[in-house]
């Protein structure tokens, strides 16, 4: 093998061990903790989705319902500047509203006794 095929060989094998280092698979740019979104709505809806103001409790609500509300907020469908919730789940992927609807549902409406 002559040394110019070598040095081709090499210089392949660095190039794709360096493109490897930097390519993001699409799945990977899609994962996200659920608990960490649903961190942010307890500014207005309470911790653990339990309000104690005129804000809704998201809390137990039915998963059905949550999801119908987050997709008419985010197509407009619910009045704007009403609410910033039009604004905030614009940001939010179908898949991360999906997911929010899920954990609110399975939140018991009161806390669990001996729940930390």
């Amino acid at each position: 093998m002559s040394t110019l095929a070598t040095y081709s060989h090499w210089a392949l094998g660095i190039a794709v061990l360096g493109l490897s280092t930097f390519y993001q698979p699409t799945f990977a740019q899609k994962t996200f903790d659920v608990s960490v979104l649903a961190g942010s709505c307890a500014n207005c809806h309470g911790a653990e989705g339990r309000s104690n103001t005129i804000i809704p409790s998201l809390a137990a609500q039915p998963e059905a319902l949550l999801r119908e509300k987050l997709y008419a907020f985010k197509s407009d469908a619910l009045p704007a500047n009403t609410t910033v919730m039009n604004r905030l789940v614009k940001a939010l992927s179908d898949e991360q509203l999906d997911a929010l609807a899920v954990y609110f549902a399975q939140i018991p409406a009161t806390p669990v006794s001996g729940a930390n």
